[in-house]
């Protein structure tokens, strides 16, 4: 039996709401919740859409974790 590396990519959106003068200033203060979520609450998480992983590839690997080019 061989031994094989598979790269799989999962993303997910997620929507938020938010009070702002602007659309700039809408999406500093998202950006600046998500990058500190225990800071001053500035939106609210309203959904999050999973998307199906995709496969991205399968590389056969030595025991030592090398790939191995056929």
């Amino acid at each position: 039996m061989n031994k094989y590396e598979v790269r799989i990519t999962q993303t997910h959106i997620d929507y938020y709401h938010v009070n702002a003068k602007n659309e700039h200033e809408a999406k500093a203060f998202v950006k600046a919740q998500i990058n500190d979520p225990k800071g001053w609450i500035y939106a609210t998480k309203v959904e999050t859409i999973k998307r199906t992983p995709k496969v991205d590839y399968a590389l056969k690997i030595s025991k030592e974790g090398e790939v191995i080019y056929d």
